[in-house]
């Protein structure tokens, strides 16, 4: 009897030591696999941190690319405006040529009037009995011959490039804008190949945007930047044009213009004053979205 319980009982010592293994083991099963998972939760949130980057920086593009968009849409509207301002200027043109030509049709009529009211050239005496002596012959200098008469051009012969330029720029300064827009037009109509000529169209913007044209003024301001890429008043037509869609509320065209000043000429002097309206309108955009 005692042997049978001896027996049963290292039976039921030998049951609960293998439970307790097994437990243990089970125990180390959980362990491992949720060091697993941890090390899984740590590689997951790398690639969330990369994505998360990625995606900032593809949202940047974006922006840039909205920008570029709504850049390249208002210099498609500048564009259409500029030819549809052409049949104007061809007009502006053909009025000025016919101008011209009657100018020259009367200078060519005083010059025909003048040489037919010159004295002829004396002859010799007649003898008083009204009889005409026969001609004889005499020692004459050989006439010498006439230079050619040229008409001179009435738009540039009385005023060089320079003094109409001047006197267009001074009308600008005194705030005689009307004037000074009639002047520059004239020069540029004249002078098409002077070096000057992309600066009379940037100062009529100038009037133009003056007088609160603004429309008129980025006009003229696309023309300067489609006709004169690489003239010296680029920078500062880029500048007008943004301040002028500003006055007009249009702040995000202007944004975008003053970003491609920024952009294409950093080292500007118009481009810290471009610097400072983004600053401005950024700020504005903020306060504007902010409840």
């Amino acid at each position: 009897m005692r042997r049978r319980i001896a027996v049963l009982l290292a039976l039921v010592l030998a049951c609960g030591l293998t439970a307790a293994g097994q437990s243990k083991k089970a125990y180390e099963l959980i362990y491992e696999d949720i060091q697993l998972l941890k090390q899984q939760l740590a590689k997951f949130e790398e690639k969330f941190s990369a994505f998360s980057a990625e995606i900032v920086a593809l949202t940047v593009q974006v922006r840039e690319i909205q920008s570029l968009l709504k850049l390249l849409q208002t210099d498609q509207a500048g564009l259409k405006q500029g030819i549809q301002g052409i049949p104007g200027l061809n007009q502006i043109v053909l009025d000025r040529l016919e101008t011209i030509s009657q100018q020259l049709a009367r200078l060519a009529e005083d010059i025909i009037a003048s040489r037919s009211a010159s004295p002829p050239e004396e002859a010799g005496a007649a003898p008083e009995t009204g009889t005409k002596p026969a001609d004889k012959p005499r020692d004459r200098q050989p006439a010498r011959s006439a230079p050619p008469e040229t008409i001179p051009d009435p738009a540039t012969s009385t005023q060089a490039p320079k003094e109409i330029y001047d006197m267009a720029y001074a009308d600008y300064l005194r705030g005689n804008y009307n004037l000074a827009v009639d002047s520059f037009k004239i020069y540029r109509e004249q002078f098409p190949g002077s070096p000057l000529a992309d600066n009379a169209l940037y100062w009529i913007g100038e009037c133009y945007f003056s007088q609160k044209k603004f429309e008129d003024a980025i006009e003229q301001f696309n023309l300067l930047l489609f006709d004169y890429p690489l003239g010296d008043k680029v920078p500062a037509a880029y500048l007008k044009k943004g301040l002028s869609f500003l006055e007009m509320g249009k702040r995000e065209e202007a944004l975008s213009v003053f970003k491609l000043l920024i952009t294409k000429y950093p080292s500007e002097d118009e481009t810290r004053i471009a610097q400072q309206k983004v600053k401005e309108i950024l700020g504005q955009n903020e306060g504007h979205q902010q409840p």
